[in-house]
């Protein structure tokens, strides 16, 4: 009898302890799991939505131009001009006679442009920069009184070299635009160099500058204007150095073509 006593005791005292490792493994157990959920909240707090992880943040070799080419990014893309807003302008459509931008002063380059295409100017310039490249604004806003001095000087100049005031002016208008008629007059259009070579011919296209902005300026809503094989259609002589902004989803369009502002406009039509 007593040893049957003693057993069941035995029993019940190894159920008992076999109650109590357990429900110190589950307690054990929860406390750890608790750790870990307050360890990831507590991180997850800590950073701000859409923060990079610290091992996978980039780091900036010039913060202020980033930021420059973010805002451009930003306003580019809650102003994206249409078709029929971009303002054409060549022989066949001159400016109205009062047309005045709205310019703002680029300081390091002494140079005057319209504020639509200001922040992208910088970016595009800046962007350059960082890549080794130095530039030159040869020309931006130009008025129409300051065109037609320009012209005037040129029709002059052949004139006294024996041609006829028409022969002069037909021979001119093929590389200097009639008044009314030239992009400078909207603050849009920029005649960029080389700092290091700021000729206006045929060497320009081959600086490592201009092959930069071909290829790269359309990602700030710049065009090569004039390019080569489309005079017909622009009625201008190539020019590796004459850069318009339209803005990024029309420049894109318009350089991945090689298709010219004149044909992107008619497509619209």
């Amino acid at each position: 009898m007593k040893q049957r006593t003693r057993e069941r005791r035995r029993r019940r005292r190894k159920r008992q302890m076999m109650q109590a490792a357990l429900c110190l493994a589950v307690c054990v157990a929860g406390i750890t799991l608790m750790a870990a959920v307050w360890h990831v909240t507590s991180f997850a707090l800590r950073r701000m939505p859409g923060e990079k992880e610290p091992d996978q943040e980039e780091v900036s070799a010039d913060p202020a131009t980033d930021r420059l080419q973010e805002t451009f990014r930003e306003q580019d893309a809650s102003s994206t001009a249409q078709k029929e807003d971009i303002l054409l302008v060549n022989k066949t459509h001159p400016l109205p006679e009062n047309y005045t931008p709205s310019l703002k002063r680029m300081n390091d380059y002494g140079a005057d442009v319209d504020e639509q295409a200001y922040d992208a100017l910088n970016a595009m310039l800046k962007a350059g920069n960082k890549e080794g490249l130095s530039f030159w604004i040869a020309s931006s806003y130009r008025s129409m009184e300051r065109q037609r001095e320009l012209l005037d000087e040129d029709i002059e100049a052949l004139v006294h070299q024996g041609y006829s005031y028409s022969q002069a002016y037909e021979e001119v208008v093929r590389e200097t635009m009639p008044v009314g008629c030239s992009e400078h007059a909207t603050g849009l259009a920029v005649d960029i160099v080389s700092k290091d070579y700021q000729i206006l011919d045929e060497q320009q296209g081959r600086t490592d500058e201009i092959i930069w902005l071909q290829k790269n300026c359309s990602q700030y809503g710049f065009i090569l204007r004039y390019p080569e094989g489309k005079e017909d259609i622009t009625k201008v002589s190539y020019e590796s150095w004459h850069f318009r902004y339209v803005g990024v989803e029309a420049a894109e369009e318009i350089m991945s073509l090689g298709i010219t502002l004149e044909e992107y406009l008619d497509s619209a039509e």
